[in-house]
């Protein structure tokens, strides 16, 4: 169907100014771009009027977890209702393929410990109707749906399959299986993989405290895989770094001179996690000053940052640092209505709060959510962005002179269906102004959002509609960017980054994924929970107001946040782009 959208103000992705545009799609590309109004309507069979609203390339999420949720989930919201027309999984070294025939469980643990996915819904809803990597992407190209997707190649998974034999997946590896695990990169990115993924944070572990295979890998390993990647046809290493959370700050600065030296020896790109944390609040300017000289030196170095907080959501219906108490989950099976009553109730407070908390992977939550009460805030109707910290729960805590936990779990009562949003890392000092510094450098994109992952714990893939909500309309503890640089940092840096070459900028002959924004509408809606995962798990979604419409491959996917029931996404298979 040919489309045409008049009249709007054309954000083209290139960081051009913007300018009053009428754009013509024609079997699902750009057709034209000509003066707004000038196309005469009768020319298309779909006319989208788009006056005082913005037209932009789709956006780009480099950084998802759909990795199990693409076999059965042909939407894939929450990234889906924030303008997201293209997403990249295979992230931090964790996938489904290539699995030998038994060892799925293993995979299904490990995706559940490190992204929070529950393995119950993984187990009930993925197929597996694949062994190789390449089987993997024949599965995900056989269904339709209403983004497109990418895949990396997985370390983890990759390791499994070759080491998985003799019992040890972290174990230093042989030559001979060096070779395979080469032999398995360079066929995955023949048969279409976008990069190579590996994780080196030792926190990330699965459920059976196991940690990623390839955390440890010694550089001739990861430097084989790199040439195979490159063999294969891509030239991108995405990396989440060891020290990430502060933890080994030694460890960080140990790998960008890791990073700088794959890059120089072999030519690649190497993407990795950047972030402030709250141990070494500082650590983030010297790590990107070290990018600097190796990139001066020849290296391609760049850091992933997120453009808001790092931070997870607490409710009585998601997460919580209670959850597993022996008192509380007394109550946990009520409707929560009921279950807020008798949660209200002093003595069923009181002993929920004597009790410790009961598991390991808890323990580890709970310790976070109480480092960070300084940057805790109530999330109850609109979302806050930037939030004064007198506004904080550890100010609160202050105020009242009572215990922490107290106060947490009375405040949680107190808003019923609110959140507690915990801040763990990028808002150190009380603002943004280190997020903003680490956006606007050159060594730097966006991303991070982890769309598909961490389901009860965050939702922050709609962090396109909080750069363009927060970032460039409504932010006043600091300077704002353009609309032409936030359109730019969603869609033409991330495609250029991947390589993909025909999207992320609106011009003809590209494809047609656009967005149409009513910028002053533009609003995060307050974070809710659906049991709609297989097995009728719960995970967190987020919707927002403002996106008029959303244009995948020319066909409309979402009306005013609504979806149309259209799925023309596919696969990208980065080899067949060339």
């Amino acid at each position: 169907m040919d489309t045409l959208i008049r009249r709007g103000m054309l954000i083209d992705g290139t960081g051009r100014a913007k300018r009053p545009a009428d754009v013509l799609v024609q079997d699902g590309l750009i057709h034209s771009i000509e003066p707004a109004g000038s196309v005469d309507p009768t020319r298309a069979e779909q006319v989208i009027d788009a006056a005082e609203n913005l037209i932009t390339p789709g956006f780009v999420d480099p950084h998802t977890h759909y990795d199990g949720q693409a076999t059965w989930d042909d939407r894939l919201a929450p990234s889906s209702d924030h303008g997201v027309t293209t997403a990249v999984m295979g992230n931090c070294g964790v996938g489904f393929a290539p699995v030998r025939p038994g060892s799925e469980d293993f995979l299904i643990a490990l995706m559940e410990g490190v992204e929070d996915i529950p393995g119950a819904a993984l187990a009930d809803g993925i197929d597996w109707a694949w062994e190789s990597f390449s089987e993997y992407l024949d599965a995900l190209e056989g269904q339709s749906r209403s983004i497109e997707l990418a895949a990396q190649v997985p370390h983890g998974a990759i390791r499994a399959y070759v080491l998985g034999r003799s019992g040890d997946v972290n174990r230093p590896a042989t030559r001979t299986e060096i070779e395979e695990m080469a032999a398995l990169t360079e066929a995955a990115v023949e048969a279409g993989a976008v990069a190579f993924s590996t994780n080196r944070i030792a926190i990330h572990v699965s459920t059976n405290g196991q940690a990623v295979p390839g955390t440890f890998a010694e550089k001739n390993e990861i430097l084989s895989l790199v040439r195979a990647t490159q063999a294969g046809g891509s030239n991108l290493l995405q990396v989440v770094p060891d020290g990430l959370m502060g933890e080994n700050p030694n460890g960080f600065r140990s790998e960008i001179e890791l990073y700088r030296e794959l890059s120089l020896e072999t030519g690649c790109t190497v993407s990795f996690t950047l972030a402030q944390n709250n141990v070494q609040t500082d650590l983030w300017l010297e790590l990107l000053d070290k990018v600097e000289r190796a990139n001066a030196e020849g290296a391609k170095l760049v850091g992933m940052t997120a453009n808001r907080p790092g931070g997870m959501l607490m409710s009585w219906d998601s997460f919580n640092i209670f959850m597993d108490r022996p008192s509380y989950l007394d109550v946990a099976g009520l409707p929560l209505d009921e279950r807020l009553e008798r949660l209200r109730d002093p003595q069923l407070r009181d002993r929920i709060l004597s009790e410790p908390v009961q598991s390991p992977l808890l323990k580890n939550g709970h310790m976070i959510v109480m480092q960070s009460l300084g940057a805790t805030y109530v999330v109850d109707g609109d979302c806050p962005c930037e939030p004064d910290p007198f506004n904080s729960l550890g100010r609160r805590i202050e105020q009242l002179g009572e215990s922490p936990e107290k106060v947490v779990y009375d405040t949680m009562c107190e808003i019923g269906r609110g959140f507690l949003h915990v801040y763990m890392g990028n808002y150190a000092e009380g603002d943004l102004g280190a997020v903003e510094r680490m956006m606007r450098h050159e060594n730097t994109f966006i991303g991070g959002a982890d769309g598909g992952a961490h389901v009860t714990v965050l939702c922050d893939a709609g962090y396109p509609t909080f750069m363009l909500q927060h970032w460039v309309r409504d932010r006043t503890r600091g300077e704002r960017f353009t609309v032409e640089e936030a359109v730019r940092m969603l869609s033409q840096e991330p495609a250029d980054l991947y390589g993909f070459s025909d999207r992320g900028v609106v011009e003809p002959g590209r494809r047609a994924d656009l967005n149409v924004i009513d910028l002053d509408r533009l609003r995060l809606h307050m974070p809710r929970i659906e049991n709609d995962l297989p097995t009728g798990a719960p995970r967190l979604l987020q919707s927002a107001d403002g996106y008029q419409a959303t244009l995948v491959g020319g066909q409309v996917t979402s009306r005013e946040g609504q979806d149309t029931g259209a799925r023309p996404g596919g696969l990208i298979r980065l080899n067949q782009m060339r």
